[in-house]
């Protein structure tokens, strides 16, 4: 088994983080040849998913999306004023696998991994574990 956590830091509210080079530079340094990658964002307003990254249209269009999907002044009654995040972060999932093989993660030509903050500016942590 193989763990570590990454930090990221996000500069808006809303926005998805590429985090394909940091996720395999931590795997590179300790991780064994092959095995399932998981991972696991522990917080309750960010997420995490697998995406194209040729395009950052796709990225925005895909905040832009869940932004009107669950519209922050939707007229919650949760006192911190943030359940639009916490019903994205539902949506799209604190967790995501990945095979590795041959030390490589085995993602798509246009696949990359994205870090979905929903309340920031934060800083966060994305745990990735290889099992």
């Amino acid at each position: 088994m193989f763990r570590a956590t990454i930090r990221v830091r996000s500069g808006r509210r809303e926005e998805l983080i590429e985090v394909t080079r940091e996720v395999a530079h931590a795997l590179a340094a300790g991780a064994a040849n092959d095995g399932i990658v998981t991972l696991f964002v522990p917080h309750t307003t960010a997420a995490v998913t697998i995406n194209e990254n040729a395009d950052p249209d796709v990225q925005h269009d895909m905040v832009a999306f869940l932004q009107r999907l669950v519209p922050s002044d939707a007229g919650f009654r949760h006192a911190e004023g943030n359940s639009d995040a916490h019903i994205k972060a539902s949506l799209v999932g604190p967790s995501v696998q990945v095979p590795w093989v041959d030390g490589q993660l085995g993602l798509g030509r246009w696949q990359g991994l994205y870090f979905c903050e929903f309340d920031g500016p934060r800083t966060r942590e994305l745990q990735v574990f290889v099992g």
